[in-house]
């Protein structure tokens, strides 16, 4: 009786050491900051190319802060590695509004700008919505066909313009391909 005691005891003990330990290292990990620095520069070089009017990107600033935390993106818990940019806009109809003035506000909340290739640095990329934006008729980056990785690529209604880049075809991983309502020169006011 008394070895099955003893073994059940330090068998107990074992255990609680066990749960203690993955506690504590969960503990300490759980403040790391888990974006790749050279990811976070990725994202602070495509937020450089956009105009940002209403300051939906506030939160992309600071470059040792953990990129995981800002404004639409996305991060692998695990690995930490980028795997979202979700920076729909508004989409925006002059019929919706009952004034121009309404309309020109919620055009401003749009970005707009350049597509930066910085993205290619975030090799994890399997999620990038940039739909119901103003680009005002820049083509799709030809580029944006090698983000092998993509299964969802949304970028509808954000006034792109030009041909539709073959390369889009490449994304071998797509599911979702969302492209609706290309440029159209009476889309802005201001």
């Amino acid at each position: 009786m008394s070895a099955v005691f003893k073994f059940s005891y330090i068998s107990s003990l074992y255990l609680t050491f066990c749960l203690l330990l993955v506690l504590a290292l969960s503990a300490k990990n759980y403040d790391a900051t888990l974006c790749h620095d050279d990811e976070r520069q990725a994202l602070l070089q495509f937020k450089s190319g956009l105009v940002d009017e209403t300051d939906r990107l506030a939160s992309w600033v600071d470059e040792t802060s953990d990129c995981c935390n800002w404004a639409g993106i996305t991060c692998d818990n695990i690995t930490g590695h980028v795997h979202k940019i979700h920076l729909p806009g508004i989409c925006a109809y002059p019929s919706d509004y009952n004034t121009i003035k309404e309309y020109n506000k919620a055009i401003r909340q749009m970005l707009r700008g350049d597509i930066s290739q910085s993205i290619l640095y975030l090799k994890q990329l399997e999620h990038l919505d940039l739909s119901c934006n103003g680009f005002r008729g820049i083509q799709i980056p030809r580029f944006m066909g090698s983000l092998g990785n993509l299964r969802y690529l949304n970028l509808s209604h954000s006034s792109f313009g030009g041909t539709i880049p073959p390369q889009l075809g490449n994304l071998t991983e797509l599911e979702v391909l969302c492209l609706g309502s290309f440029y159209e020169a009476y889309e802005f006011f201001f």
